[in-house]
């Protein structure tokens, strides 16, 4: 929250869609700890995203020294907006899944995307709207570290 001062026991939130990491990318500044950071104690490699529809694989190998657990995290870059739409966060995390994997073991993760991570809030008609194109979706460590990116088109 950029503002924290409250008024008779009410704190107003004015970030709108711009709050917890998206207000960090929107400022062009970085936390200490992004958004998803530390979830693990090992290291990962990821090596392979493909998305079939809406359904999302991600292959990756524990590069580390010790058994571990990766929280895998899918974040969706959205189209621009159009003359008149409310402006957009940079990226949304739009779902996740956990990898569990011994050193030097590989696995995969599957994740379906939701009807939300295509949507955004309106607020001008206080509901969520479905906002079609061509967007980036990316597999990452936390908000501040993509690992893999490829375009996905949603109709």
């Amino acid at each position: 929250m950029a503002e924290t001062t409250h008024t008779d026991g009410r704190l107003d939130c004015t970030e709108g869609v711009f709050a917890g990491h998206a207000a960090w990318d929107r400022a062009g500044t970085t936390p200490a700890y992004p958004f998803g950071h530390g979830l693990g104690y090992t290291d990962w490699s990821y090596e392979t995203l493909r998305a079939d529809g809406r359904t999302v694989s991600v292959g990756l190998r524990n590069t580390g020294t010790r058994p571990g657990r990766e929280t895998v995290q899918l974040y969706l870059a959205p189209p621009p907006a159009a003359p008149g739409e409310p402006e957009r966060p940079a990226q949304r995390l739009a779902g996740f899944a956990l990898a569990e994997a011994s050193p030097g073991e590989a696995t995969e993760v599957t994740v379906d995307l939701p009807d939300r991570a295509f949507e955004t809030w309106d607020e001008s008609t206080g509901g969520w709207v479905r906002r079609p194109g061509h967007y980036e979706l990316r597999a990452a460590r936390s908000a501040a570290d993509p690992r893999l990116a490829l375009p996905l088109r949603e109709d």
